[in-house]
């Protein structure tokens, strides 16, 4: 076993063909085990971010770098598939950098395993690394937004422990999730008196601008139209497309909020909608007069339904679209037998009048240990400038809000200072053992003098 392994982690056989496990190597998305890797993803619990679909999607019009795909099989049953991207080396001897593929166009990030496998995860997570390893020697991993609490992150440490990688953690976004009673009938009750008078009010008021329709599935036969017509189904979705951007461009917030339906982030979404097995995206809407005047985008996970992003026209604001449609999400969720409602990660305004559970997501760096002073410092700050530079620029590339960068910049701003104040703690500790010491000295140098004189 290598030196500094934790007893009993075994990693060592990993590098052997212990287990009967075949690991294969993928340095392109073409020919990927699509079916396979949507069905494992949903056995782990992971959601649709973890899945081909997705990842494939913000891959091809946001990410950056190669990708590189490892499958761990066993028996021919995949029980566990790592998506990484390759970013080349940088300037100055700096290594190649490993991250997640889509890494800063996904809400959450992991590796996933396979529940009911027979080797424990910890392997088939040691298995992966060693093949990204053996393929990308000395290479940093900088792997992002993973929840806490996630089995990824033990199993990354023993094999970092295990292959002389030191491993830090930095808290990355909080994540607010609505947690959801067992009935509708309890849902209602929750929102007391007031709250259910006052949602059928803002429904009447919002008929009253015209003939009101309630479309829970904006994409109903979109997947089976994709079947017969691809082109016809292309058509369809850029036509719905238009009509999403046209109601992001009239909320009442338009000057300030991003526009996740156009530009890149547009096509991510297009080719994700393109591509999605049928009830893994949710998008339902409000029209009026035939005309839709407000959205909201969901993502079907195994455990919860993820709430991306919604929007209305101003002309309706006055009879809280938002809120309708978001009550209506929620009694759907229920009535799925979701427990939860997953308002994904950012600070924006509207998550603050739920009741909500806070949770966060970590970045996990591994980089090699005993280096000499300037290649451990090169590590650290090609780490550090990518950790920084996400930080700020995540929240742009998909979408989000002026209010969520504000508070990615607050992160950035607070982690820094905390850096800075241990630096300087670590000054005057330093200063105040030279300190002690500089008396002991003196006398030892003037006890030295008077025996030269002597």
């Amino acid at each position: 076993m290598p030196a500094g392994a934790p007893a009993g982690t075994g990693l060592a056989v990993v590098r052997e063909p212990a287990e009967g496990l075949q690991v294969t190597v993928r340095r392109s998305l073409d020919g990927a085990p699509v079916p396979e890797w949507r069905a494992l993803a949903v056995r782990a619990g992971h959601p649709p971010f973890c899945g081909p679909d997705w990842l494939r999607a913000v891959h091809e019009h946001l990410g950056a770098g190669e990708p590189l795909l490892v499958g761990v099989r066993r028996q021919g049953r995949l029980l566990a598939l790592g998506a990484f991207a390759v970013l080349g080396a940088g300037p100055g001897g700096a290594r190649p950098v490993v991250t997640f593929l889509g890494a800063g166009g996904s809400d959450y990030a992991s590796l996933p395993t396979d529940p009911d496998s027979p080797v424990p995860a910890v392997r088939l997570v040691a298995a992966a690394l060693d093949a990204v390893l053996a393929e990308v020697p000395g290479a940093l991993f900088d792997l992002e937004q993973v929840l806490e609490g996630d089995p990824l992150l033990e199993a990354a440490g023993a094999w970092a422990a295990a292959r002389g990688y030191g491993a830090r953690l930095l808290r990355q976004a909080t994540v607010h999730a609505v947690r959801l009673p067992a009935t509708v009938a309890e849902h209602d009750a929750a929102l007391g008196r007031h709250g259910r008078h006052e949602e059928r009010r803002q429904w009447r008021r919002l008929a009253e601008r015209g003939r009101l329709v309630v479309v829970d599935d904006l994409l109903d036969g979109l997947a089976e139209l994709r079947e017969v017509d691809p082109d016809a189904a292309a058509r369809h979705l850029e036509d719905l497309v238009a009509e999403l951007a046209e109601v992001d461009a009239a909320h009442p917030n338009a000057a300030r909020r991003r526009q996740p339906w156009r530009g890149a982030s547009g096509r991510t979404l297009v080719r994700f909608l393109g591509t999605a097995p049928r009830g893994v995206a949710q998008l339902s809407g409000l029209r009026v007069d035939g005309r839709l005047v407000a959205y909201a985008f969901c993502l079907a996970g195994p455990r919860a339904l993820h709430g991306y992003v919604q929007s209305y026209r101003a002309e309706v604001a006055a009879a809280g679209p938002g809120t309708l449609l978001l009550l209506r999400v929620r009694r759907r969720a229920l009535l799925s037998g979701y427990a939860e409602l997953d308002l994904l990660r950012g600070e924006e305004a509207y998550k603050r009048r739920f009741e909500r559970t806070t949770r966060h997501t970590v970045r996990l760096t591994l980089a090699p240990t005993g280096l000499a002073l300037l290649p451990a410092a090169v590590d650290r700050a090609v780490l550090l400038r990518r950790t920084y530079r996400d930080e700020l620029q995540r929240s742009a590339r998909l979408g989000r809000t002026a209010t969520a960068v504000a508070g990615a910049a607050g992160t950035v701003r607070a982690d820094l200072a905390r850096r800075a104040d241990a630096v300087r703690a670590a000054g005057r500790r330093a200063a105040g053992a030279r300190g002690a010491l500089r008396p002991a000295r003196l006398a030892a140098w003037a006890g030295s003098r008077r025996a030269g004189r002597r």
